[in-house]
């Protein structure tokens, strides 16, 4: 596949691996093979184009995407959406990127094709990010597109992995169809619902268990409760497999841990 252009500029492909939220959540090597699998070519070879309006955002022009829609166009060139700089409110938890424990499954699984990120952007066009606690209870206010159907692909059902700093790997199963006779794939609202009560579970799980890093211990007193985080996207990572890229509403500086 030829490329009709130069590759991106260091300064964008620096900046998505220093300040983009993927890269914060999965690190900078995760977060590179995780491009490369996403868009199915050397991540060095990609086009970024980096938009200071709004939520400041990084998008692919190269290589196309058939299996989504455009975000935008950009100099008349279709344009995806691959990530966010980060938001300068709290620190985005370091997780690394989920991949089955057996090898044959991992390589298995992680060559199907991937769905494009989700990222939750209010109807203003520049605040990123849903309060766990409010989306739980379906407070979602704000919310841009809404009652648009979810890009989760053909899927009915997946697993939410969360690899909490400092615990053992957290899973559960949602729903991504809803229950009419036509199990249509429900909309981004509710899937912001669905995402944001798993977390708000793994909280309420963990709880009692012991932290390796004491300041990433949830729940108890003194420890990040649901209400301190934030959904910022959900990021598809294996065949089945999603995870969601969350933001704590300060900032954690000691015992931070390596992903």
């Amino acid at each position: 596949m030829a490329s009709p252009a130069s590759p991106s500029t260091n300064w964008q492909r620096d900046l998505l691996y220093t300040h983009g939220n993927i890269a914060r959540a999965f690190g900078a090597q995760d977060a590179a093979e995780y491009f490369t699998r996403l868009l199915r070519i050397d991540e060095h070879f990609c086009h970024l184009s980096f938009a200071h309006n709004g939520p400041e955002t990084f998008f692919v022009t190269w290589p196309t995407v058939p299996s989504a829609h455009p975000s935008v166009l950009i100099a008349n060139r279709p344009a995806w959406l691959l990530d966010y700089l980060v938001r300068n409110y709290g620190t985005v938890v370091p997780q690394g990127i989920w991949s089955p424990a057996n090898p044959a499954d991992a390589q298995r699984y992680n060559n199907v094709p991937l769905n494009m990120p989700i990222f939750f952007v209010h109807n203003d066009r520049r605040s990123l990010g849903l309060p766990v606690t409010s989306a739980n209870a379906g407070n979602c206010m704000g919310l841009l597109n809404a009652h648009a159907t979810a890009p989760v692909g053909e899927c009915h059902t997946t697993y939410i992995r969360i690899k909490w700093p400092g615990y053992p790997e957290w899973s559960t199963q949602i729903m991504t169809r809803d229950q009419t006779s036509l199990h249509r794939t429900i909309t981004l609202e509710k899937l912001a619902k669905r995402v944001a009560s798993a977390v708000c579970k793994f909280v309420e799980s963990y709880a009692h268990l012991q932290c390796q890093f004491p300041d990433w211990r949830v729940g108890g007193p003194g420890g990040i409760r649901s209400d301190d985080i934030i959904l910022i996207g959900f990021i598809h990572v294996s065949q089945g497999s999603w995870q969601p890229i969350l933001q704590i509403n300060r900032y954690i500086m000691s015992g931070f841990p390596n992903v």
